[in-house]
């Protein structure tokens, strides 16, 4: 049996894990290029290679000092990112071959290696021909970005940029599948790793190492009856990169300062560094557009952490293209024992079946044949495969989280990943620009397939000049998707039976944006509700008729926020590039450009509408008058009134108007009353949490106010001390969203943690749980008159919860989006609830009206 080379057989084994690709070679190339998330390079011999840092401006360094002609960064203030987190805390790791694992010395496989004694042996026993194992101290972090969208849309537009780079400019001769853009990361500090192929079974083997957290991670291995050349196995990082250090040592100070987004420094970063006192410092690490939490363990007194900087699992997307016309027969993902036969089949053209290690694909010459090298172990190229063979997708994007979705573990991850798919049949994603994804989610398309869209909704085809209701292109229900046509088509052939793999994501209408909705806001009256997108739209909506008023492209960057004047006519958008615009609701072509030293993330009129205000990526409050603003004005002066030390995430009036708060991607809160503006001075800050605080929310009265954060807690606060009055602790994860119900009782929260829970506002006790969402929850919010919540999550639902019900009963759910919804907002008379999505879409709901103050007696 020929002898694979180790990086091959360490990936093959490893990788059905679930924790990503697995690098033979997880040290960087140099200390600078860490792998990080949103880094563009290759795989060679169990190494990633560094081709661009798309997170870096082109101004900023780049692996090769160069980038390529328009090159265009990757930064979006919606992209969601998750960690550095703890992952990973087992002493090792290894493939499935490997079983009856033992470890003496007082060392557990399954507790962390800060805890482990030194001199610790460990004996195994593989039952299949080749195998691997991962050793690592002290634990895994990883950094995923979850905002999959962004990640597709920005491969679609720029990898064609990447490959002409390492291709004519480097001379690496690169096909474009072999382009890896990676979106998460698995570190550690040190490691070890060994990989083995033998000729028989049953083989037993013992590897020793200290285990120790000071210690170096030595490895040596001995395999009975099984040759194991010495290349198969090595340990990390290199000794000049690793450190010992003992308990009179202290931390350097710069290892625990902010992470700049465009920085050379890990993401990742650090555990928690002890101080003098042998307390711990907490970590914050701040990354402008990204939400990244800091909860990573402290280690043993005395000890300083190494930098987790190597890289042992990276999760990745990468793109293929069809470069010839659609073949007349697509007969890909079958195995030569499933091809039909034919005594008439003529075609001169015969599939060609190519063999690449250990896993076979097979090609219609319709398809470009490049010239062959020895590529890396990657599944995700059969998932790309799978896509152009059955579908019309001019271009396939697909990533290893595709697999996993699939295949959720390591006993049901295939050995052959192209025939599982072709067994499996997994749903494909078209939309509007040609470009073809896996889907792992299909229950709405079925839903939708089958006429179950509800009939409160916005239909999609809807006449955007405003004349029609809802239901007006659909049937006499309302149901908008009544008479719209099938999309399914013929499948490959002997497929007759099979379901339509194919999903067309609508677009490019004047009812529904064509990239993620990034803001809503509603006019006081609850006349019209506004929606923008990252393609750079706004939408205004007549809220109640169900129908768009007028669309139009307002910036030349993702819109990051909306709001209108309290009185209605006028409407304020910021965006990524470019000034700050005031509109006319009723006149388009009136509109005011307000130039910013530095582009804006937050909106908010003073409730009296004399001013505009805007929070800064810079981290500064600045502020325009607009009392006396007319359309003809030039050069309106703008003020800054203070600064905070991050990006002015969110600014929100109290309900009388006296007070404001406002936060940012820091720990603190800064409450301001709205007559003392202009000294610059707020009336308290915020102390307390320990991670970024991500939304606040006034009591009725304005006496109190609730903060979230992403250190998993709610805090209430006194308006007039500034004193915590509340912890609130009842999440598993970040609080991405809270609020007071109308009567001030109550407080809701939504979590990643995909819960939604309901506490008593003075005591902090819980309430009710309310479960039902399958994924994070975006936003939570009471109706106006306190009957309903509404909650938005990141598994496409909307939800209407009874805020009068003990039991909390879940009213409706509302699937219509097909992407996570980010944002929900009842009309200001709780007349509507709106919705919108990472899908474009947006949704306004007609609700139940009580018809006298009796039938709204608020429960809560």
């Amino acid at each position: 049996m020929a002898t694979l080379p180790a990086w091959d057989i360490y990936a093959t084994t490893l990788t059905p894990l679930g924790k990503g690709y697995p690098l033979w070679y997880p040290d960087p190339d140099r200390p600078e290029w860490e792998v990080e998330i949103g880094d563009v390079g290759y795989v060679r011999e169990g190494s990633f290679k560094h081709l661009l840092r798309t997170r870096n401006t082109a101004d900023e360094p780049q692996p090769h000092n160069q980038v390529p002609e328009s090159y265009k960064q990757f930064y979006n203030p919606n992209i969601v990112v998750t960690g550095p987190r703890e992952s990973i805390t087992q002493t090792i790791l290894h493939s499935r071959s490997i079983k009856q694992v033992q470890v003496s010395g007082g060392a557990s496989i399954n507790t962390p290696m800060t805890v482990a004694t030194q001199g610790a042996n460990i004996t195994f026993k593989c039952t299949d021909d080749k195998g691997a194992l991962l050793l690592l101290s002290p634990h895994g972090e990883d950094t995923f970005i979850e905002s999959r969208r962004h990640i597709v849309t920005h491969l679609r537009q720029n990898l064609q940029k990447w490959e002409t780079l390492a291709n004519e400019t480097l001379g690496l001769d690169l096909k474009t599948e072999d382009i890896l853009f990676v979106c998460g990361v698995t570190k550690t500090s040190r490691w070890a790793v060994a990989a083995f192929q033998g000729s028989q079974r049953s083989a037993e083997g013992s590897i020793s190492c200290d285990l120790s957290p000071l210690a170096s991670a030595n490895l040596t291995m001995s395999i009975t009856n099984v040759t194991a050349p010495n290349c198969m196995y090595r340990s990390g990082p290199p000794q000049a990169r690793r450190r010992s250090v003992s308990s009179s040592q202290s931390a350097p100070a710069e290892m625990f300062g902010s992470v700049a987004m465009g920085s050379n420094a890990s993401l990742a970063s650090y555990a928690t560094a002890p101080d003098a006192s042998g307390g711990a410092q907490q970590m914050q690490t701040t990354v402008p557009g990204f939400q990244l939490p800091s909860n990573l363990s402290a280690p043993p007194p005395g000890v300083v952490p190494d930098k987790a900087d190597q890289c042992i699992f990276f999760h990745y997307y990468k793109m293929k293209r069809r470069w010839f016309p659609l073949p007349g027969r697509i007969v890909a993902g079958a195995g030569p024992h499933e091809l039909p036969s034919s005594e008439d089949d003529t075609d001169a053209n015969p599939s060609v079946l190519v063999d690449d290690g250990d896993v076979q694909f097979e090609y219609d010459d319709e398809f470009e044949q490049m010239p062959h090298y020895a590529k890396p172990f990657d599944p995700v190229t059969c998932v790309l495969d799978y896509i152009l063979q059955n579908s019309e997708a001019e271009v396939a994007i697909a990533s290893d989280l595709d697999l996993y979705a699939l295949f959720k573990t390591p006993e049901e991850y295939p050995g052959d990943v192209a025939d599982a798919l072709a067994h499996l049949q997994p749903q494909i994603e078209l939309d509007e620009n040609g470009v073809g994804t896996l889907s792992v989610d299909i229950t709405y398309n079925i839903a939708r397939a089958s006429g179950g869209a509800g009939t409160d909704i916005a239909p999609d085809n809807q006449v955007s000049d405003g004349e029609h209701g809802a239901g007006a292109e659909g049937d006499e229900a309302g149901n908008a998707d009544a008479d719209r046509p099938n999309n399914k088509r013929a499948g490959p052939p002997g497929s007759a039976e099979r379901k339509n793999p194919i999903r067309h994501m609508p677009g490019g209408d004047g009812t529904t944006h064509d990239g993620s909705v990034t803001a809503l806001a509603y006019s006081a009256d609850g006349d019209y509700l506004a929606s923008a997108s990252e393609d750079t739209s706004i939408i205004i909506w007549y809220a109640r008729g169900l129908a768009v008023k007028r669309k139009f492209f307002a910036h030349e960057d993702t819109i990051t926020a909306l709001a209108f004047s309290p009185d209605g006519t006028r409407l304020a958008s910021a965006s990524d590039f470019g000034p700050v615009k005031i509109w006319d609701v009723e006149q388009p072509e009136r509109e005011l450009s307000l130039d910013t030293e530095t582009f804006v993330r937050s909106l908010a009129y003073t409730p009296d509408g004399s001013r505009l205000l805007g929070g800064t990526i810079a981290g500064q409050l600045v502020a325009w008058d607009t009392a006396s603003l007319t359309w003809d004005a030039v050069d309106v002066d703008m003020k800054v009134i203070a600064d905070h030390n991050a990006v002015i995430s969110f600014i929100t009036f109290s309900p009388d108007g006296r007070l404001m708060v406002t936060g940012s991607t820091e720990n603190i809160c800064r409450i301001w009353e709205v007559d003392q503006l202009a000294s610059g001075q707020p009336k308290h800050v915020l102390r307390g949490h320990k991670g970024m605080i991500t939304c606040a929310s006034f009591s009725p009265d304005g006496k109190r106010i609730i903060t979230a954060s992403d250190d998993y807690s709610c805090r209430i606060w006194s308006t007039e001390t500034g004193d915590a009055l509340v912890n609130i602790h009842e999440h598993s994860a970040p609080v991405w969203s809270v609020c007071f119900s109308p009567g001030g009782k109550h407080i809701v929260s939504g979590s990643a943690d995909s819960t939604v829970i309901v506490c008593d506002s003075w005591t902090g006790d819980r309430l009710g749980k309310l479960d039902g969402h399958d994924s994070m929850i975006n936003h939570v919010v009471f109706s106006p008159d306190g009957r309903y919540i509404a909650s938005a999550s990141s598994d496409n639902t909307v939800r209407l919860w009874d805020a009068r019900d003990p039991g909390w009963n879940c009213l409706k759910t509302y699937n219509e989006h097909s992407d996570n919804v980010t944002a929900v907002m009842f009309s200001p008379d709780g007349s509507t609830l709106a919705s919108g999505s990472h899908d474009g879409k947006v949704f306004i709901r007609l609700l139940e009206v009580p018809s006298s103050d009796a039938d709204a007696e608020e429960a809560s």
